[in-house]
Order: structure tokens, then C-alpha cells, then sequence
């Protein structure tokens, strides 16, 4: 079904009469339309492109779909339709699946972008088959979490060739707002990961600290504000104290469990460098330990709930 206002031709769709310039319009396949994938694709809609949105459950595709967007319904859809697959995903697994279900259907498009954090390895595997199909494969996973997500305004690291990159440049301008070439395929979720170390130790950070003050009788709004003109002041400080502690949220802009799965990614990469990461060790069993207790589930500043009852 062709989308409204475009006419076909040369194997593309493009503009109708009356447009102010006539661009190919790449059809997107875009595989996971979660707290992430969901304003992204929307943006990609809002932006011109013709995009399928595929995801397992269905009230999500329905959802897209008032978006502006088309259900893809099967992967074979996607398989066969789109330029341009995209994957946002939360686990390797499911990274892993999708990508071989459709390397076995055999892919029409130029491209695959995977936006999720898995590992530099996987994405070493996919770049492989990819090749083999004549595909151009891009890891380029995203930070700046739902908010820039929303705005369009995440930072991208991109790994591959740096000719795809340059050819998917437009897509990532729509998405992003700081936007890497980071180097061979595998690089940018190297960066990603390093990010996600960081975050991990922000948050066990600004979790201690806001507990220290509980019990120091200084208030943490007043310390908020204090902090955040000094050089304790950071981004998840910013995001995780008036977003979520003090607006006692707990809803999951980004669950526990996957900056947890992101920790241990990040350990493995560390493992294959032989770099001892001594702090984020006991960082990372900080975690494990507040998802075991129950906290997987929540944001990940919900970590200072799990710190201030530990010691309670």
C-alpha cells in the first residue's frame, strides 16, 4: 500500500506534485517500539519516511499505527519491504534472533542500524552475515535516554564503514542530536558501554550521596541545588533527583535490570581488554544484589530506595 501523497517511481517513492523538493523516501523497518524505539520511529514518521514498525506485542504495533506509522505485522514483511531495517532492543538474545530470522528470509533492504547496547562480539557476527547478503551493517547505540528519545535529540555512536554511515547520516540527524562516527563496526557500542559504566557508578554515587544526607540531617533539595552548580553536578544526578527521587517516581524511563545487563556487558569488554575495573566490581554487585531484591523492575535511580533501605 503506497503511502499518502507520493508517487513511485524508479523503485522509489517520492513527494507528490506541490512539494517543495523531491527526495527518495527510504522505507523503514523498524524492529522494537518500546520506551526508546517508539519516539524514535515516530520521529522518523513525523519526518517524511514511510516506516513499519514491528514489535511482539501487537497493542504496540496498534499504537504506531495511530502514530502515523504502518504495522509490519511478520518480519518477512520488514524483510521484504524495507530499505533500511532498524533494531532497538533490550537484550542481546533478542538482537541475536530477530537479525538471524531475517539473514535466513533473505533481506531486500541496503541496511540494518541496530540501536541497541549489546555486545562488540555479536555485532562482529551480525557485520559478518551482513556482508555475506550484501547488506551494510551500522551498530549505533543511543544515549540520552526517553526524553531525547522524544526531542530527537539522543546522542548516537556510530560503528561501520564509514560510507554507510554517510549514507545514513539523514536518518541519524532526524534521531539525534550528537551524532559519532566511531569507527569499524563493534566501536560505537565500545563507547556505549563505557557510558553505561559511568552511569552505573553516577547512579551508585548520587544514590550514597542523597543517603548520607538522610542521615546528616541536610535536605536534599537544598543539596540538589548546591551540587548542581558545583563539580559534583552531573547528568544523571540531574536526571535522577528531580525526575524521579524527589517526584517519588518509580515508573521506568530505564529499568535496573537493563543498566545491570549493560554493567555486565561492560565487564566483559573490560575482561577482553584486561582492564580491572575494581570499583565497578563492587558497583556491579551493588546492582545485582538490588535486583535480586526486587528492584530490576524500577528505574535505575530507584537504587537510592534499595541503598537508603539496605542501611535503614
Amino acid at each position: 500500500m503506497e503511502p499518502a501523497d507520493t508517487i513511485y517511481t524508479n523503485g522509489k517513492w517520492f513527494p507528490a506534485n506541490g512539494s517543495k523538493r523531491r527526495k527518495p523516501m527510504a522505507v523503514i523497518g523498524f524492529i522494537g517500539l518500546g520506551n526508546m524505539g517508539m519516539p524514535m520511529a515516530r520521529n522518523l514518521v513525523q519526518s517524511g519516511y514511510l516506516v513499519y514498525g514491528f514489535n511482539r506485542s501487537k497493542k504496540k504495533e496498534e499504537a504506531f499505527e495511530e502514530l502515523g506509522g504502518r504495522k509490519a505485522e511478520s518480519l518477512s514483511l520488514i524483510a521484504e519491504k524495507a530499505d533500511v531495517i532498524m533494531t532497538c532492543l533490550p537484550e542481546p538474545k533478542d538482537v541475536q534472533d530477530v537479525l538471524s530470522e531475517l539473514f535466513e528470509m533473505g533481506i531486500s533492504g541496503s541496511h540494518i542500524i541496530d540501536f541497541s547496547t549489546v555486545s562488540p562480539a555479536l555485532h562482529k557476527e551480525m557485520k559478518e552475515k551482513a556482508a555475506r547478503e550484501g547488506v551494510e551493517y551500522l551498530d549505533a547505540p543511543v544515549s540520552g535516554g526517553t526524553a531525547g528519545a522524544e526531542a530527537g535529540t539522543l546522542a548516537i555512536m556510530c560503528g561501520g564503514e564509514e560510507s554507510a554511515f554517510e549514507k545514513a547520516r539523514p536518518l541519524f540527524d532526524v534521531l539525534g542530536a550528537t551524532i559519532t562516527h566511531t569507527g569499524p563496526a563493534g566501536s560505537g557500542t565500545k563507547v556505549k558501554l563505557i557510558n553505561q559504566y559511568m552511569v552505573g557508578m553516577h547512579t551508585a554515587a548520587v544514590a550514597e550521596a542523597l543517603h548520607l544526607a538522610d542521615e546528616s540531617g541536610i535536605d536534599q533539595k537544598m543539596l540538589y541545588d548546591v551540587l548542581s552548580q558545583s563539580f559534583a553536578q552531573s547528568k544523571i544526578f540531574d536526571r535522577h533527583y528531580p525526575d524521579f527521587i524527589a517526584a517519588k517516581r518509580e515508573e521506568p524511563g530505564f529499568a535496573l535490570s537493563l543498566l545491570l545487563k549493560d554493567l555486565n556487558l561492560a565487564g566483559e569488554m573490560a575482561g577482553n581488554a584486561e582492564v580491572p575495573l575494581e570499583a565497578g566490581r563492587k558497583v556491579k554487585e551493588m546492582f545485582e544484589d538490588a535486583d535480586q531484591q526486587g528492584y530490576g523492575g524500577k528505574d535505575m535511580s530507584a537504587f537510592y530506595q534499595y541503598t537508603s533501605g539496605k542501611h535503614s
